[in-house]
């Protein structure tokens, strides 16, 4: 059964308007079959990804045994976050394998969840619920030693520290592109990624001007919210000076190009190379979240890596 057969329908929630798409991917390249700001029903056949915002997801890392079997380690690692973390509430379960015996667990109890598709007109199953966040770092090539992976979204951000392909420390931070969007539609009458698109000269130096103005106070949050990460991380304590350098992803150029051409702390400041060749009109959640439904083929309906 190949991916390239079904239409994965993909819900991206994780915006100011909540927009839908359907398409599939094949060795590194994105195909776009549908896009709409209109509800598209899925049908048996497709294989439907919704994302989930990070303020209903909880996380814990836990040590397990060595387990083979998937849905063993499923079932344990629930059972270890119920006893350590003190849940009565059912609750719907993933993890990413993270250094030694440990995992981090990502969970949601079932009542927020519920509740959460209700506050967005979803009244079906979808096959994979998706954690912000990991949606763009899904997509990102990891790179070998200690990185931090500062994901900027469209609604919710964060900072991922890893060793090599292992998550040692995870962080929300209060940041979001859209703020940024909304000070430049302000400005121009037009959002930052209709600017990009325009090919208008004369509106990309509008936006690049406004954006300057912004980056200097934008890199000094992100700079303190890194240092915290760094200082916080639960599986290994590491240093700066152990931080190879950060990864920076953010799929909105001009905005992207000003925060990477400012003087930052660390030694070593890069944007993201992608696994996939993303088509111009997707942001990296939408990539993300078509690569994840295409990994999945239907198989399991929880949240996973």
């Amino acid at each position: 059964m190949g991916i390239f057969k079904h239409r994965i329908l993909v819900y991206n929630l994780d915006q100011p308007e909540n927009h839908i798409l359907s398409g599939s991917y094949f060795g590194r390249n994105i195909f776009v079959k549908g896009y709409s700001e209109q509800r598209l029903l899925p049908d048996p056949e497709d294989i439907v990804v919704m994302n989930l915002p990070f303020d209903i997801i909880q996380t814990a890392f836990i040590e397990l045994p060595a387990v083979k079997n998937e849905k063993d380690m499923r079932r344990i690692v629930e059972l270890e976050l119920k006893s350590i973390a003190d849940i009565n509430d059912e609750i719907n379960v993933g993890y990413v394998k993270s250094i030694q015996n440990k995992v981090l667990a990502l969970y949601v109890k079932r009542s927020d969840y519920l509740q959460y598709k209700l506050s967005k007109n979803i009244n079906f199953e979808p096959d994979v619920a998706y954690p912000n966040i990991f949606s763009e770092l899904i997509i990102v090539k990891k790179l070998p030693g200690y990185w931090m992976y500062l994901v900027l979204g469209r609604m919710n951000s964060g900072v991922v520290v890893m060793n090599g392909d292992k998550i040692i420390g995870i962080r929300i931070i209060d940041f979001a592109l859209e703020d940024i969007n909304k000070i430049v539609k302000e400005e121009t009458g037009f959002g930052i990624s209709e600017i990009e698109r325009s090919d208008n000269e004369d509106l990309i130096e509008a936006a690049r001007k406004i954006i300057d103005t912004l980056s200097p106070d934008i890199v000094g949050l992100l700079e303190r919210e890194l240092i915290i990460s760094i200082n916080t991380t639960e599986i290994e304590k590491i240093t700066i000076n152990q931080i190879a350098g950060l990864c920076l992803i953010c799929d909105l150029k001009v905005l992207k190009e000003a925060i990477l051409q400012l003087q930052w702390s660390f030694q070593k400041v890069t944007e993201a190379i992608t696994i996939l060749n993303i088509p111009q009109r997707l942001t990296f959640a939408d990539a993300g979240l078509l690569y994840r439904g295409g990994v999945e083929l239907g198989k399991v309906k929880s949240i996973r890596w």
